[in-house]
Parts: structure tokens; sequence; C-alpha cells
């Protein structure tokens, strides 16, 4: 995994949000080839009633056309595209499925020029970063809500499909009441360490309170001070806004905004402010490739940091925690979450074959697929999942904690605001991280706020 780069001010806000979304988590895909991604949940709502499949076959037009799904590269990889391209066709002989992959830049531009001109080749997507990206979807009319294609579809299985997507992934799925996606894995945001640096430091673990990643980083720099004793690879989101869900149970304003300029957040700031100050923490994040190179001891990172660093440096290198909260007894809003969600095109050509592929996919009947969620892309979706893959095996129960957290997590609200919102946040944090500016807490997020509010005012 490269370093994230990052975002340029100038940037389009369009850009932003790729670069920051479904870029950012198709980089960390990407990274674990063969072994765990992911990018990645709010308070637990009662479980989703099942929808219920009914008797009726969907429409014979639909069951002999051809499936056209695009799958980006990463996906196909770590979700083993092509062995379930072929276990469908063994399966459903009649009802042919074509992968194709995107090949440049521009995706939605060409998906809206194709929708158009009435010539769309693809049926569906994998992924886009849910619901970061959903909003933006259904504003550009790239998509489609799929409840009906859910309910009409006469795959095996279907309706235990949604009724085990855990609660508040599902929630995350829908916009206005109506479901836009299928997911497939879930990333939030997580410490993880090397067990090397702890021990030769004495820290006990897990970490889990911000008192207990600084005292360990103390503790660490002291033993190590050639290196990172804590990190976060991309700002604001697994620093910033981690520490705001961990600090609160209300982290959005009444207007929708991430509570940026609220107490927990001026508190965070001071958090890493202090950090910075002491030698704890760079000012500008040094990266996920450091990180892997070992120059970086404790991170706050996307949740598959502990395992590629296993996969980097062998077994019980590493280890993956929760995301990092105020007070040990108090979660609050939990952890940021996230997750990568297959999609159906709108003026797609077949959507009732794309939903059912996707059903089918995931569904609890497919073994093979549930077995490699678990072990290759990590964090499923649903409890069913859990429940036969992982719950019983060792090396994944930092999957299980981590799903419980985001069980009970606030999730991000379906807007268009968010590539906005962190791209001025992330200079101003920067701003105020440098001890050369001397800027407040309080004075940076005011400026944000300010630079924010005008943004939105021209955008909307």
């Amino acid at each position: 995994m490269n370093e994230q780069s990052k975002p340029e001010r100038k940037l389009s806000r369009r850009a932003f949000l790729v670069g920051s979304s479904s870029a950012a988590l198709a980089v960390a895909l990407a990274a674990c080839a063969p072994a765990a991604p992911a990018p990645a949940a709010p308070a637990a709502e009662p479980a989703a009633a099942a929808t219920e499949a009914p008797a009726a076959a969907a429409a014979p037009a639909a069951e002999a056309e051809e499936i056209s799904f695009l799958v980006r590269t990463d996906i196909r990889n770590a979700y083993a595209g092509d062995v379930a391209a072929a276990a469908w066709a063994e399966q459903f002989p009649d009802r042919k499925l074509v992968l194709d992959e995107p090949v440049a830049d521009g995706l939605d531009t060409k998906i809206q020029a194709a929708q158009a001109a009435g010539d769309l080749l693809w049926d569906g997507y994998a992924v886009i970063a849910v619901p970061w990206d959903t909003a933006r979807w259904i504003k550009q009319g790239l998509i489609q809500p799929i409840d009906d294609y859910i309910v009409a579809s006469t795959i095996p299985g279907a309706a235990d499909v949604i009724a085990g997507i855990i609660p508040t992934v599902l929630e995350s799925t829908k916009a206005e009441g109506k479901q836009y996606a299928i997911p497939g894995n879930v990333g939030s945001v997580a410490l993880g360490w090397y067990n090397e640096f702890l021990d030769e430091a004495g820290v006990d673990r897990p970490l889990l309170t911000w008192d207990d990643v600084r005292a360990a980083a103390e503790k660490v720099h002291a033993q190590h001070p050639e290196i990172n004793a804590f990190d976060r690879p991309n700002t604001p989101l697994t620093d910033l806004v981690g520490m705001i869900w961990g600090a609160t149970d209300a982290p959005y304003t009444s207007d929708g905004l991430i509570d940026w300029a609220g107490e927990a957040s001026i508190a965070s700031i001071e958090w890493l402010q202090a950090m910075v100050a002491d030698g704890l923490m760079p000012a500008v994040n040094a990266g996920f490739g450091t990180w892997l190179q070992k120059g970086t001891a404790i991170m706050s990172s996307f949740d598959v940091h502990g395992t590629l660093a296993q996969q980097t440096h062998g077994d019980g290198a590493a280890d993956t925690g929760i995301n990092m909260r105020r007070v040990a007894s108090e979660p609050r809003a939990g952890a940021p979450f996230w997750l990568n969600g297959c999609v159906v095109l709108d003026k797609a050509n077949n959507p009732q074959g794309m939903t059912d592929f996707f059903l089918w996919w995931f569904s609890p009947q497919n073994k093979a697929q549930g077995q490699q969620i678990a072990d290759v892309a990590a964090k499923p979706a649903y409890q069913y999942t859990y429940d036969e893959f992982i719950k019983d095996v060792p090396k994944h129960a930092w999957q299980l904690e981590g799903i419980d957290l985001v069980r009970n997590s606030v999730p991000f609200q379906v807007n268009l605001t968010w590539g906005t919102e962190t791209a001025v946040i992330t200079t101003w944090l920067e701003k105020a991280l440098d001890p050369a500016n001397g800027l407040s807490a309080v004075d940076a997020m005011a400026g944000a706020l300010e630079e924010i509010d005008a943004e939105l005012k021209e955008m909307l």
C-alpha cells in the first residue's frame, strides 16, 4: 500500500469525494492482494425484518438475459469474482454472467453518457464506498433503488440475505428509505500496534482510551525515539473523526454536518496537538508505508492494518484493536464505519438479474463466498458469516470485536457534504497541528466552519 497522498485544496469536489473514499478504499483492498482489506458501523436497531421472496418467479425475460457486471480489479480479486462467476454459471447455466473491469478514470461520466445514449453496457458495479458516495451517485442518476428487485428475486435464500445484514450496516445502504446497495464487507477506524514495540516498553494491551494510547506512546518513544510512537495515515477520518465518534453520543449537528466545533472535536484536536508537541506523533502523518516498514508503533487507521502488518512481518507481529475512546466504559458513538457496496445501475438492461446475482453471491447458501470474505476481505456485512466462519477462529477474533462496535455505532449520514467538509478540515487540522502556527483548536475549527459554510452555499 502506498502512502495516502493529501488532496490538493484546489481539487474539484467530485475529485475529492472519489479520492478520499472510493480510491482510498481501493488502495486498501488492492494492497491486501490475497489477504485482508477493507475499508470501513451505530446504535443497534432491532434486526431488520426478513424480506419475503414471492412464490412467483421473476419475469422470464430477466431470467434469460445476460448479466453484465462491472467490477473494480481489487474487488474482483478480494471477493474471488472469477470463482464466483464460474460457480454461478454451473448453478444457473441459462443466466450468463459477464465480468468486466474499469480501464480508465471518469467511470461515472462514461456511465452517464451511455445512459443518455440508451446503450449502457453494464447492469451493476462493484463497489462504491457506502454511504460516502451514495448521495452523489443517486444525484447523478447513476444507480437505482433495488427494493423491488429484492422482493421479486427467486434466488434461494434471498430473504435471508437482507435479514442477515448487520442492522446498522443495512441502515447505511439506504437513502430516503430505499435500499441502494448490497454490502460485501465493512471497514471502520481502529487502533493497531506492533507487539514487539509494546512488549519492549512494557505496555499492557489492549489499548482502548486516549490515555492508554498516550501512556503507551510515551513508553515506546522512550525506547525507540527513532520511530513514530503513534500515527494516523488518513486525516481527518482516522484521527479527528474517529476521536469525535469515541467521545460523544452525537457526532452530528442539527444541520447534518459533523460537529467539528463541538466539545468532543476541540478536546480531540488538543490531544493531537499535545502528542505532536511532545514528539509522540508527527504533525503531518507519515503514511501507511511507514507503518508497514515498522516506522510506526501504534496507529489509528483502517481496521485491517494489523492484519496487513502480519502479512508483511509474520503472524503475531501486530494486533488490531477497536476505535479509541475517551472513557473506557463509554463507547459513545462507537467507530466511524463504511462499507463496500454493490449497486445496480440506473437504466440497466437486466436489473433483476444483477440483483439476483448479488443476493446469490452473499447468501448463506454460498459457503465459498462466506469463507472468502471472512479470510480475505474481512469484516463481513452478514451475521450468518460471523456465526459460521469467524466466531470460533482465533485469528479472526478482531473481526468479531470490530463488528460488535459497528453494530452499536452511529452511521455516517447520506449526504453530499462529506467531501467538502473533510477537504476543508484536512487543511485546518494540519495548520492546527503545526506548532509553528500557534493556532488553537477553537480558532482552527472556527476558520474551518466559515470556509465549509461558504463552499456549501456555493455547491448547494
